[in-house]
């Protein structure tokens, strides 16, 4: 999996938080069920955050080093 890929990946999983956000009760309607969307919004933050590291890894980094002789 690409940057890219993660990044869509993560847009994604934000605009359906927001969705879940902008609904007006604690539960979303799925397949006529009814369900509590606080279990499918933590899941959604998880992968979020799973993103943000992946994505980290594909940043350039320096590192500091001194040296003594």
């Amino acid at each position: 999996m690409n940057a890219e890929q993660i990044t869509a990946m993560r847009e994604q999983a934000l605009a359906q938080m927001t969705s879940l956000l902008a609904t007006s009760g604690p539960t979303i309607t799925v397949n006529d069920e009814e369900i509590p969307w606080a279990p499918l919004l933590a899941a959604l933050e998880r992968t979020v955050d799973w993103c943000d590291r992946k994505l980290a890894e594909y940043m350039p980094y320096e590192v500091r080093s001194v040296g003594e002789t």
